[in-house]
C-alpha cells in the first residue's frame, strides 16, 4: 500500500470522523437510521489507528528518539490551535487556567477543552510503547500467534483497568483504558504491514471487483452498526483491516478514473482537520464558532459546509506552523 493510498484512506476516515459528530452532536432532527448510522461512524478513530501502526513498521530505527520526533510532531499541530483558539475562548469564557490544567490540556489527558483531543496521548503512548516491544521481540512469534496475542495482550490490561474500582474518575487510568481499548488497532496495523496482508489481498480474485470492494465496506459499517465490540472487547480490530484491504483495492485500481483529488487533500490534511472541527462542538469555544456552521440549515449542506470550514481552518493552521518552524530554523541558522 503506498502512500498516496494510505492518504486517500485518511481522507475518507476524516469524512467519516466529520459525519460521527456532525450526526451525534445534531443541530438538527435527523431520522434514527440516521443517528445509527452516526454512531457506527466513530470506526474512524480505528482507521486512524490502523493506519498509524502501518505506518510505524516502515520506521528506519523503533527508537524512543523517533517516537518523541513523532510525538513532537503531533503535537505542534495541536499545541497551536490550543493555545490560539481553545485556550483563550475557554478563558473569556470564565475558565480557570492552573498549571495542572495547563499539563492536563497540553497533551489531551481531560480533553474538555478540545473534545477530539485524546487521540494525542494515545499516539504518544503507542510511539513509547512501541520501542520496547520492538527491542524485547515480544511479537517474534509465527504471525497467527502474534496475532492473537495483538488482539488480547491489551485486551487482559484492559479488563484489569475496568476491574478497579471508579477507575473512569482517575483521569489516568481512564486515559490508560483508552489507549489500551486502541492498541490492538495500531497493532494489527503494524502485523498488516509486517506480513503484506494488504498486498496477499490483491490475490483474492473477488478483490478486483469494485463492486464487490463497495458491497464488502457497506457490510462492514452494518456489522458495526450490530455490534461494534464484545464484553469490551472492540471489533474495529477485525473490521478496519478488511475495510482497508477493500479501501485500498478500490483505489488503487481507479484512482485516476473514479476518486476525486479532494480525498488527497483531505488526507494530507486530515489531523490538522482532526483537531480544527472541534471548534464547532466543544464547550466554550463553540459559541465563536457555531454560528458561522449554521449560516446552513439543510443537514446535508451544512455537513458539506462543516468540510469546507474545517479544511480552510487546517490549511490556514498548517501554512501558520510551517511559517513558524521556517522562521525557527532561519534563526538557528543565523545563530
Amino acid at each position: 500500500m503506498d502512500k498516496k493510498t494510505i492518504q486517500m484512506i485518511k481522507g475518507i476516515a476524516i469524512l467519516i470522523m466529520l459525519a460521527h459528530h456532525f450526526i451525534v452532536f445534531s443541530f438538527s432532527e435527523l431520522p434514527h437510521g440516521v443517528m445509527v448510522f452516526g454512531a457506527a461512524c466513530k470506526i474512524c478513530v480505528a482507521i486512524y489507528a490502523v493506519l498509524s501502526g502501518y505506518g510505524y513498521f516502515f520506521a528506519r530505527e523503533k527508537t524512543v528518539r523517533y517516537a518523541l520526533k513523532k510525538s513532537w510532531g503531533l503535537l505542534q499541530i495541536y499545541w497551536l490551535q490550543l493555545f490560539t483558539l481553545f485556550i483563550p475562548a475557554a478563558m473569556v469564557g470564565g475558565w480557570k487556567l492552573t498549571p495542572a490544567k495547563m499539563i492536563i490540556q497540553l497533551f489531551g489527558l481531560l480533553p474538555n477543552l478540545n473534545w477530539f483531543a485524546w487521540y494525542v496521548f494515545f499516539y504518544i503512548f503507542c510511539m513509547l510503547v512501541m520501542p520496547l516491544l520492538c527491542k524485547y521481540q515480544v511479537f517474534r512469534f509465527k504471525p497467527l500467534v502474534n496475532l492473537g496475542m495483538m488482539f488480547f495482550l491489551p485486551y487482559i490490561f484492559e479488563v484489569v483497568l475496568h476491574m478497579i474500582q471508579n477507575y473512569e474518575a482517575n483521569t489516568i487510568l481512564h486515559d490508560l483504558y483508552s489507549c489500551f481499548l486502541y492498541f490492538p488497532c495500531f497493532l494489527i496495523g503494524y502485523w498488516m504491514a509486517e506480513n503484506h496482508i494488504v498486498e496477499k489481498s490483491k490475490q483474492i480474485k473477488w478483490m478486483h471487483n469494485s463492486g464487490i470492494c463497495l458491497i464488502g465496506i457497506i457490510a462492514i459499517f452494518s456489522m458495526r452498526i450490530v455490534v461494534n465490540s464484545i464484553a469490551g472487547f472492540l471489533l474495529d480490530v477485525i473490521y478496519v483491516p478488511v475495510m482497508i484491504c477493500c479501501l485500498a483495492n478500490l483505489f488503487e485500481k481507479k484512482r485516476y478514473k473514479k476518486v476525486p483529488a479532494v480525498l488527497n487533500i483531505l488526507g494530507k490534511y486530515s489531523t490538522e482537520m482532526w483537531f480544527f472541527h472541534a471548534v464547532f462542538f466543544s464547550t466554550y469555544i463553540c459559541e465563536w464558532f457555531q454560528p458561522m456552521l449554521k449560516l446552513v440549515s439543510w443537514p446535508p449542506l451544512m455537513f458539506v459546509w462543516l468540510v469546507s470550514l474545517s479544511l480552510l481552518g487546517a490549511v490556514i493552521y498548517q501554512k501558520v506552523l510551517g511559517g513558524l518552524c521556517s522562521s525557527v530554523e532561519f534563526v538557528k541558522r543565523s545563530l
